[in-house]
């Protein structure tokens, strides 16, 4: 399952309070968990799949190891947040954003505005101080990646930008959201994530400020059934309970996501989608094309 581990263990814990199912669970990021899941798939010891950007699961369907599955609850939601086919369903979408080291920024870009475009993060000034996740492993970043595919008109840009963008990468991390610890904590000036992972060591007191730049990328999170897992029934009960409006306001609560059900307050501080500038982000393509960018991205810059 992707995603922090407390707030997996509060989700599960409540889960299995409500439907006596027991539950247990290893955390990894959305491409690693993708990885094994697909290596598992003769054998598989898993039943779900559990957060992460839907591309992540939309890019594994061909490798038959997800299991389609129409929860009764689905039509609670609007129906773009589902696969067409019901391999994956949508319980959280949130856009991506810049965490800005408030005091770092202003030792090295005095009173220059918060950046807010793409563009604004090839500054010079900004060398060695941009922090984001390879997408070999984050779903966050192969978003961050797709995002410029479809920002740019053509993917040679998109490579350019993302070429430009790699001089002031210093490193890539494994975990979509330590971008935004690296930067809450001063080891960089910008660490690029979405804006949940970003609002979270806000609310823990670092020294931080959330940007959303124009065109920015935007992520359906989705939970999925994983083919032959050892309990169909308790995943199908899963994908059921998770979809609710009560687990996914609790699910709110922790992560400070979006919700995709109407019903389901905001969390405190979050902008609606419909209020922000976001790239026409095609979940389709992106899935498809996944493996392809991937490996060509490691080939230019890992």
């Amino acid at each position: 399952m992707s995603g922090v581990g407390y707030e997996i263990s509060r989700i599960l814990s409540q889960f299995q309070r409500e439907t006596g199912i027991r539950t247990e669970f290893i955390r990894l990021s959305a491409g690693e968990m993708a990885a094994r899941i697909v290596a598992g798939a003769r054998n598989p010891r898993g039943d779900i799949f559990l957060g992460g950007p839907s591309e992540t699961h939309e890019a594994i369907i061909p490798e038959g190891v997800l299991s389609p599955y129409q929860s009764p609850r689905a039509d609670e939601t609007d129906p773009s947040f589902h696969h067409p086919e019901y391999y994956w369903s949508g319980f959280y979408v949130g856009p991506m954003g810049f965490a800005i080291n408030t005091s770092r920024w202003r030792a090295a870009m005095g009173d220059d505005p918060y950046p807010e475009t793409w563009e604004d993060l090839l500054d010079e000034r900004l060398r060695g101080e941009v922090i984001m996740a390879s997408p070999a492993a984050s779903g966050t970043a192969y978003n961050i990646v797709a995002t410029q595919f479809f920002r740019h008109g053509t993917e040679e840009e998109a490579w350019d930008y993302l070429a430009r963008l790699n001089e002031n990468v210093p490193f890539y991390t494994s975990s979509g959201a330590a971008p935004a610890r690296h930067a809450g904590t001063g080891e960089s000036i910008i660490g690029i994530a979405f804006a949940h992972d970003v609002m979270k060591p806000m609310d823990a007191g670092f020294p931080l400020a959330l940007s959303i730049p124009k065109q920015s990328g935007w992520e359906i999170g989705a939970v999925s059934i994983i083919n032959n897992g050892p309990n169909p029934a308790a995943a199908e009960a899963f994908v059921d309970w998770m979809l609710g409006p009560e687990a996914q306001q609790l699910h709110t609560d922790l992560s400070l996501r979006i919700s995709t059900h109407p019903a389901v307050q905001m969390p405190p501080g979050a902008t609606p989608l419909s209020q922000l500038d976001l790239v026409d982000y095609n979940y389709q393509w992106a899935g498809e094309n996944r493996g392809r960018i991937v490996e060509e991205w490691n080939e230019r810059f890992d």
